[in-house]
C-alpha cells in the first residue's frame, strides 16, 4: 500500500511537471495581447478635448487622427470618389471607436472620437493657403518718361522686335535677384505695352551651350525666335519668356542681324529693344551690325545696357548710336523696369487701347476665378474623403452590433451639421476672395485711366 502511494505521488508530480510550461506562456500571451489592445485604443480623455465645431477657425486647428498621419497630403485634398482609399485605416480605428463607445455611448462622445482617430491633419496648411490668397495680376507697366523735344520714333513702330541677353553673365544677382529673371519680367511687361499698337517679336541669344570654350561656336550659333512676330499674346508670350535660360557666350552681332533680316520682310516701320548686360564675346562686330540694321529710313536700334561695366557700357552705347537709337543705363532691377521706355513716349494708339489691353481682361479674371476656386475646393476634398472615413467607421461598428442604427443616424447628422457649418463659412470665403479680384482689377484700370490721362498731357507739353 506504502508502495502504492507513493508510485502515484510521482505520478502527479510528472504531470504537473509536464503541464506547468503550457501555462507560462498562456499568460504571457495574453499579456501582450491585452498590451497591443491598448496601444490601438485612445485615452477617452483626449477624445473628450475634441471640438466638433464645424468653423474654419477651429478645422484650422485641427491636429489630424491617430490613423491619419501618414495618409499624404496629395491624396487628402483630392475629391473623393465615395470610397475608402486605405481600408486599413478604418480596421485600425475601430479599437479606440469601441473604447469610446464603452466609456461614453453618447452621440456626440463617438463624434469626437471619430475625428480624434480619422480626422485629417491637413486643413491647417490648405485652409491657410486659402486666406492668404491674392490676386496673382500683374502690376501694371506704366512707364513715366519726361517729356523731351521730341516723342521717340520709335513708339510710333508698326513692329517691335526684342533682343534678350540670355548669356551666362545673366546669373548674375543684381539687388538680390538673379538677372536674368529680372530681365524676364520687365521684358513681358515691356511687351504687354507694346502689343498695344505693334506686332511682337522675342529674339534670344546666349541660352544654347555654356561659357566653355568647347560649346563657343553651339552658344554664338545659337539665335533663336522664341515669340515669333505676330499680335501680342500675353499667355503666350510669357510662357515663351518663361523658358528661356542664361547659358552661354553673347552673340550680340549676330542677334542683330537676325533681327535686321526679319525686319527687311516685314511691312512698316520697325524698332529693335535690345537688353543686354554684357559686350560682345563671339568675335562679331555689333556696331556694324547696328549700322546696318538702321539704314533703311524705317529701321532704330535701343539699347538697355543692365548692371554693366565701363567697356561694355561704351560699346552698347556706340551700337545704339550706330543704329540711331538711344541707349540707356539700368544698374538695378529697379532701374531696369523704370528705363525700359525711358524718354519713350507712348502713341496715340497705345493710349487709346492701353485701358482695354493693359487692365486683367474677362478671360483673365476668369482664371484667376477658376486657380482661386482650385484652393478652395481643396478643403472641401477634406471634408469629403473625412465623410467617407467617418461613414465607414460607423458602418462597421454597426454591422458588429457595437452601436444601434439609431446610434449610427444621430452621429451621420452631427457630421452633417459640422460640414455644412464650415461649407457656408467656405462660401463667404470664395465670396470674399472673389470681390478682392474684382476691386484688383478695378485698381488696375483706375491706375491704367489715370497714367492715360498724365501721357495725352506730356504729349501735348512736348507738341
Amino acid at each position: 500500500m506504502k508502495n502504492t502511494s507513493i508510485f502515484l505521488l510521482l505520478v502527479s508530480l510528472i504531470v504537473l511537471a509536464a503541464c506547468s510550461p503550457n501555462s507560462a506562456p498562456d499568460e504571457e500571451s495574453a499579456t501582450e495581447e491585452a498590451t497591443i489592445e491598448a496601444d490601438e485604443t485612445m485615452d477617452i480623455s483626449t477624445i473628450q478635448e475634441v471640438s466638433t465645431e464645424g468653423s474654419l477657425s477651429v478645422l484650422k486647428e485641427q491636429q489630424g487622427g491617430k490613423e491619419t498621419s501618414d495618409i499624404p497630403i496629395e491624396t487628402d485634398t483630392a475629391k473623393s470618389d465615395g470610397n475608402v482609399k486605405d481600408e486599413d485605416i478604418i480596421d485600425a480605428a475601430i479599437p479606440s471607436l469601441k473604447e469610446a463607445i464603452e466609456s461614453d455611448d453618447n452621440p456626440e462622445t463617438l463624434h469626437k472620437a471619430l475625428i480624434a482617430v480619422l480626422g485629417s491633419p491637413y486643413y491647417g496648411q490648405t485652409i491657410q493657403d486659402a486666406e492668404n490668397m491674392k490676386p496673382a495680376f500683374e502690376d501694371p507697366y506704366l512707364p513715366h518718361p519726361e517729356a523731351e523735344e521730341d516723342a521717340d520714333a520709335s513708339s510710333e513702330a508698326e513692329n517691335a522686335i526684342i533682343l534678350l541677353d540670355a548669356s551666362s553673365s545673366m546669373l548674375l544677382d543684381v539687388g538680390g535677384e538673379q538677372k536674368m529673371k529680372v530681365a524676364k519680367d520687365a521684358v513681358k511687361s515691356f511687351a504687354k505695352t507694346l502689343g498695344s499698337s505693334s506686332d511682337i517679336s522675342l529674339i534670344v541669344y546666349g541660352h544654347k551651350g555654356s561659357e566653355s570654350d568647347t560649346d563657343m561656336d553651339e552658344s554664338c550659333s545659337g539665335i533663336e525666335e522664341v515669340y515669333t512676330s505676330e499680335a501680342y499674346d500675353n499667355q503666350k508670350f510669357s510662357k515663351a519668356t518663361d523658358q528661356i535660360e542664361a547659358k552661354g557666350w553673347t552673340p550680340l552681332a549676330g542677334a542683330i542681324e537676325a533681327a535686321a533680316d526679319k525686319s527687311s520682310s516685314m511691312d512698316g516701320a520697325t524698332a529693335i529693344y535690345i537688353v543686354s548686360d554684357g559686350k560682345e564675346t563671339c568675335d562679331g562686330d555689333p556696331i556694324k551690325a547696328a549700322e546696318q540694321a538702321a539704314s533703311d529710313e524705317s529701321g532704330i536700334v535701343n539699347v538697355i545696357g543692365f548692371d554693366v561695366d565701363e567697356e561694355s557700357e561704351n560699346q552698347l552705347a556706340d551700337v545704339a548710336e550706330a543704329g540711331r537709337g538711344k541707349y540707356y543705363a539700368a544698374d538695378s532691377a529697379a532701374d531696369l523696369q523704370t528705363t525700359i521706355e525711358y524718354e519713350w513716349l507712348p502713341s496715340n494708339l497705345d493710349l487709346a487701347w492701353a485701358p482695354v489691353n493693359i487692365p486683367p481682361n474677362g478671360w483673365e479674371v476668369g482664371d484667376e476665378y477658376d486657380r482661386q476656386r482650385q484652393v478652395l475646393a481643396k478643403i472641401k476634398n477634406i471634408m469629403g474623403n473625412e465623410e467617407v472615413r467617418y461613414e465607414a467607421a460607423l458602418t462597421n461598428l454597426a454591422e458588429e452590433e457595437v452601436i444601434t442604427e439609431e446610434v449610427k443616424v444621430a452621429v451621420s447628422q452631427l457630421i452633417q451639421e459640422r460640414f455644412d457649418m464650415a461649407k457656408e463659412e467656405l462660401s463667404d470665403l470664395e465670396q470674399e476672395k472673389i470681390d478682392q479680384v474684382n476691386e484688383k482689377q478695378e485698381e488696375i484700370r483706375v491706375e491704367v485711366m489715370a497714367w492715360v490721362e498724365e501721357m495725352k498731357k506730356l504729349k501735348e507739353n512736348a507738341s
